[in-house]
């Protein structure tokens, strides 16, 4: 038994007893949901919008799967699930509608073959991944498989990875290409080299700091190289670091980017080299990694195929865009996963194909799609036929057909519009209007169902996350356009945009704002260039036609969302984050504070110090719009998107009353406002009456952390 089948056999076996017994006492009302929902997101459980149904998140390192661990997950989706997983931007795969009462047995299966659900979810070390291309890539410095892999099991189970402050990512690169997304990890580590006494020595540099979600970061160099056998040093300081000083009451500022915001990146690099170094200087012996060897570039890559002369045969066309050619008269090839969705049929026929054309099993990427490496030339042919027969032979991996979205509205209890049907809408309007798309390579398109960007919307050519908006007076699903976004290891950069528009207008204009790039480009200029010398207001104003709709008692269907027809749009079903604990803490905190600040802005008036109780009487404001906008997992760190957002969920959908809607309106224009008593005491009464029925609202918020409206 090697040192992964042991580490996930006696303690995997024993923990899934242990939970199954927690699930037993939940469902008898013998402990609190709260305490059993971070039981179970400790093991990679979460809860999912419709009630009573669980999502369980499979963490597969480094994303790397064999024929059995295939055929294991096609019996899951088939007996447990609705007949398909979901391939997620961390390499795992993850599966919706299971029932409370077979996670244990999911759990088991899963056990058998090697694989857990363990740390998947929760304030823990997440999955370590690598780059897809590992042991592939042609400009790959050497190998990082072996290393992401080691990293990922040492810290499992780990005590210091049990209650960090909040989720902690970790990735391996192996070139600048950065296939790996260093630069959006808490850590990321990029395969380096550096010369001693004539010797080359293999290490990483290593970045620090990044993350999307709400307030994206991109990570900062924090060391040129760092050597092998440093690796899990830097690790486990990093994460005592990050234990010790990461934010525990604002889940919001609680990622490990925000303890480098406050204190700036030179103290955070002194800190940690100091705690380093103590690491260094201990007697603990941490696992030896594995020596990599200096990858030798491929003088002649294999060619690409052309059977019968013909470039736009489908074959062809597969063969451009989906294999990686390798070396030895072989390829690796990615296949395309539509949205990240596989089926049980088709988990199975990977699994068959890996047998029989493989020698290195199957890897899930980043891209939400599946590699299988060395496949013989002359095998090809018959593998996409066996491809076809399964659905999965579509051209264009990792390029604008290749759309890639969270779960959203389907499952997401956070989730504000249905982001996989807008992603299969525009799957079908560009493979319809669009087949020639090498021209477009490099543009990729990513989907998220709200700002918290688990659909890497900040890094994509074109972006797009939910919101909710008004059109005709009525709350319409819509989205934002982050434009430019991209990473590599030299100039990451996050996208940009206020472009919003309607959900049923969004493959149209996605489809129009290609065109316009096919139309204005200049000669070699990549999308993004063209969008930095375009401009994005330019494009907004290209756009601005796709913001209007027909009137509802016209065309109802454009104000319901992508599948969901016949559909009211609301955000009545948005539902807590799975830390709705710390939420709670957090709305209390905030409610106190309004409650205080508003308080001495009455003092300040008594005292005729107006300009003073003015400061106040906006400060209790925001803070207690804050505090119940958590209860819709929505937070911001812009005072205007604040309001808006609870104008939205709390005045318009009558939680509170409508005649706090000129603190929406008016609170922008606060540098406006005098500062006399005559000014100043009227807004200071309706701060107070605010601040009261913000409490009142948070009384009657129930069990599900849902506000109730007024009787």
């Amino acid at each position: 038994m090697n040192e992964i089948d042991a580490k996930l056999s006696e303690a995997i076996a024993q923990e899934i007893e242990t939970f199954d017994q927690m699930a037993q006492r939940f469902k008898n009302k013998e402990i609190p949901e709260e305490k059993f929902k971070r039981y179970r997101l400790q093991n990679g459980i979460y809860g999912q919008r419709q009630p009573g149904h669980q999502m369980v998140r499979v963490k597969i390192p480094s994303g790397l799967l064999n024929a059995a661990q295939l055929r294991c997950l096609a019996d899951i989706s088939t007996q447990y699930s609705q007949g398909y997983g979901h391939v997620t931007t961390r390499q795992d795969i993850q599966f919706h509608y299971v029932e409370l009462n077979d996670v244990k047995q999911v759990m088991t299966v899963l056990s058998e073959v090697g694989l857990s659900t363990r740390e998947a979810c929760g304030n823990t070390v997440r999955n370590v991944t690598a780059c897809h291309r590992a042991g592939i890539c042609p400009t790959e410095l050497f190998d990082v498989t072996a290393i992401s892999e080691k990293v990922a099991y040492f810290l499992l189970w780990n005590p210091i990875n049990q209650d960090l402050p909040r989720k902690f990512k970790i990735s391996f690169s192996g070139c600048t290409s950065e296939c790996g997304l260093a630069a959006i990890h808490d850590l990321g580590f990029i395969a380096t080299s550096r010369h001693i006494n004539g010797r080359q020595e293999l290490g990483f540099k290593v970045f620090i700091g990044g993350g999307l979600g709400s307030h994206p970061k991109l990570a900062l160099p924090y060391n040129d190289f760092v050597p092998i056998d440093h690796v899990l040093p830097l690790c486990e300081a990093t994460l005592q670091l990050f234990d010790t000083h990461g934010n525990r009451r604002n889940k919001s500022k609680a990622r490990m980017k925000f303890v480098i915001e406050k204190w700036g990146m030179e103290k955070f690099q002194n800190t940690l080299g100091t705690l380093l170094a103590e690491v260094l200087a201990s007697d603990k012996v941490f696992p030896e990694l594995p020596k990599p060897s200096l990858k030798e570039k491929a003088e002649l890559l294999t060619e690409i195929p052309n059977t019968n002369g013909d470039d736009n045969t489908p074959f062809q066309l597969w063969a451009r865009t989906n294999l990686i050619p390798q070396g030895d008269d072989s390829f690796a090839v990615q296949i395309k996963l539509p949205l990240g969705d596989i089926t049980a049929t088709q988990f199975r026929g990977l699994a068959d194909l890996s047998e029989q054309f493989s020698t290195k099993g199957a890897r899930t990427t980043h891209q939400q799609n599946i590699i299988l490496n060395r496949i013989a030339t002359a095998d090809l042919s018959n593998f996409y036929t066996a491809l076809e027969a399964i659905g999965l032979a579509g051209a264009g991996a990792e390029r604008v057909v290749d759309v890639m979205a969270c779960p959203g509205s389907d499952t997401c209890q956070l989730a504000l519009t249905n982001s996989m049907g807008v992603g299969g809408a525009i799957n079908a309007k560009l493979a319809n209007e669009l087949p020639m798309y090498d021209d477009l390579e490099g543009l990729r398109i990513r989907i998220s169902g709200c700002p918290n960007s688990c659909g890497h919307h900040h890094i994509a050519g074109i972006g797009l996350h939910g919101i909710a908006k008004k059109v005709n007076g009525v709350l319409t699903p819509h989205y934002q356009l982050h434009l430019g976004g991209g990473l590599n290891a030299e100039t990451p950069t996050l996208g940009k945009s206020k472009i919003k528009l309607p959900a049923k207008n969004m493959p149209s204009a996605v489809l129009a704002l290609i065109r316009l790039f096919r139309s204005e480009r200049q000669r070699e200029e990549n999308f993004n260039a063209f969008v930095e010398r375009f401009g994005r207001e330019a494009i907004g104003e290209k756009l601005a036609v796709f913001s209007d709709l027909a009137p509802q008692e016209e065309q109802p269907d454009l104000y319901w969302d992508w599948k969901e027809d016949n559909k009211v749009f609301s955000l009545d079903e948005i539902g807590p984050g799975e830390c709705s604990g710390t939420v709670i803490d957090m709305i209390e905190y905030g409610l106190r504070m309004a409650k205080e600040t508003i308080e001495n802005a009455q003092q300040s008036a008594d005292k005729n110090n107006y300009a003073e109780a003015a400061t106040r009487i906006k400060e209790a404001i925001l803070l207690d719009a804050r505090a119940l906008l958590y209860t819709y997992g929505t937070d911001s760190p812009h005072d205007d998107q604040i309001l808006k957002e609870f104008q939205q969920k709390l005045v318009e959908q009558a939680v509170l009353s409508e005649r706090f809607e000129c603190f929406t309106s008016e609170l922008g224009k606060w540098a406006d406002f005098g500062e006399t008593a005559e000014t100043v005491e009227p807004f200071l009464e309706e701060g107070v009456a605010f601040v009261k029925e913000c409490q009142d609202g948070y009384d009657r918020m129930d069990s599900k952390m849902k506000i109730r409206k007024k009787s």
